[in-house]
């Protein structure tokens, strides 16, 4: 009976070692969702996002500041809000970076929709302020993302424009 307690002791002993020197194997990693394999455009986004230069990184974290606050900003623009976002999303196309929301940008409950515009289109204004202090214009990217920028920021304009013509602002 001591020899088997003593046997399970020690082979209890040498399993809890090699769990302990191969960490990664307790590690839990991703699985892809079965059926759904990362299409084509996926994989050469998240492959972009990767070589993104890191001057860029702030105006591409305002960007999407800027884009979740606007999701959260209601529909009391007469569309320009939408078309807002549109550029945006087109702005990080421009710059190689997923427009994706986060599950967190697209939370919704009762918000200061006038609120939310404006804390986007300062947002936004910080980014094109980021962008314009980057060094390089990256291939042209930078520019593209600019312009795409200042329309969003039009449109933006345009909606608060509207919704004080028609009373919702």
């Amino acid at each position: 009976m001591r020899n088997r307690i003593g046997q399970i002791v020690v082979a209890l002993g040498v399993t809890m070692g090699i769990c302990t020197m191969f960490p990664q194997a307790q590690t839990a990693k991703p699985k892809p969702s079965p059926g759904k394999p990362a299409t084509a455009t996926q994989q050469t986004a998240t492959a972009n996002q990767q070589n993104v230069p890191a001057e860029y990184q702030e105006g591409i974290a305002q960007l999407r500041t800027a884009k979740g606050y606007l999701e959260k900003a209601g529909d009391k623009w007469g569309g320009y809000r939408v078309k807002g976002i549109a550029s945006i999303d087109q702005a990080f196309k421009a710059l190689g970076v997923s427009p994706e929301s986060t599950p967190q940008e697209m939370e919704s409950g009762n918000v200061d929709q006038p609120g939310m515009m404006n804390s986007g289109i300062s947002s936004l204004q910080s980014a094109k302020d980021s962008f314009a202090k980057a060094g390089n214009n990256w291939g042209g990217r930078k520019a593209r993302a600019v312009g795409l920028i200042e329309q969003a920021l039009q449109d933006l304009q345009s909606g608060i424009n509207w919704a004080k013509e028609h009373n919702t602002y």
